[in-house]
């Protein structure tokens, strides 16, 4: 993942008021690079600016999980500051966790987060890329990434490692921005293209859907997409379909 293209455009411009008036102008070079580097103090001040705007987003994705899987093994990639892991484990209580973030501080951020809720348990945080994820072949039930993938260097290299520690018959949920937002940012392939070209394509399922936009819509048109991507179970090594058998049997 990108740590220079993290915020969302409301959040940058939110954050830039914010800065604008608590911060005197002198000292506004220092935030700058202070959130262009992502250090440390930019954990803090970016889930300060987003907490407010995703809050209603990520409990009513927490809910959909909830429901989804309540006693899964779920793997948040791009967990930043934590908030949808531990409102995940809140709502389900026998749901065990896991957030990767490339960055350190956001994963010092969000382990005390979990620790100041209570669920640190059944929660935890550890740093990771999405290009090589730090868990072995089917390791969880579910995945889930909000409004990181248009910023992964390598997307399809990511959804690669996704596939892989999925188990066979799991889900990957992937929330992010629509594509006009995601060429406009950094350019690439579209969701759809990535997918098919995917193991999810070759060997899985997958479906796309758009949900409600978490901040504004531009008239009708939707702003954030939710896909889903399915493991299929794994096939029967006694399958005999006509193109399966042998040419002599056929």
């Amino acid at each position: 993942m990108s740590l220079g293209k993290r915020w969302l455009v409301p959040a940058l411009i939110v954050g830039a008021a914010l800065a604008s008036y608590h911060y005197r102008r002198r000292d506004l070079g220092r935030l700058l690079e202070n959130l262009r580097r992502y250090s440390a103090p930019n954990a803090t001040l970016y889930d300060a600016v987003t907490a407010p705007l995703l809050g209603g987003f990520f409990t009513r994705a927490a809910t959909d999980l909830a429901e989804l899987a309540p006693w899964a093994r779920v793997l948040e990639v791009g967990s930043g500051p934590g908030r949808l892991a531990i409102k995940l484990a809140e709502l389900a209580p026998d749901i065990q966790v896991t957030g990767v973030d490339i960055t350190p501080e956001m994963v010092e951020k969000a382990n005390s987060l979990a620790t100041n809720s209570g669920v640190a348990d059944r929660v935890e945080f550890r740093v990771g890329d999405v290009a090589s994820l730090p868990f072995p072949d089917a390791s969880f039930d579910v995945v889930v990434s909000t409004f990181s993938l248009h910023h992964w260097p390598n997307p399809a290299k990511g959804l690669e490692e996704i596939y892989r520690v999925l188990r066979p018959g799991g889900v990957a949920r992937v929330y992010d921005v629509v594509g006009w937002i995601g060429r406009f940012e950094q350019g690439g392939a579209s969701i759809a293209e990535l997918a098919e070209d995917s193991p999810f394509g070759e060997r899985g399922a997958y479906t796309q859907t758009y949900t409600q936009s978490i901040t504004t819509r531009l008239g009708p048109i939707p702003l954030v997409y939710r896909v889903e991507l399915f493991r299929r179970e794994q096939q029967s090594s006694a399958r005999t379909s006509e193109d399966e058998r042998p040419p002599s049997q056929r």
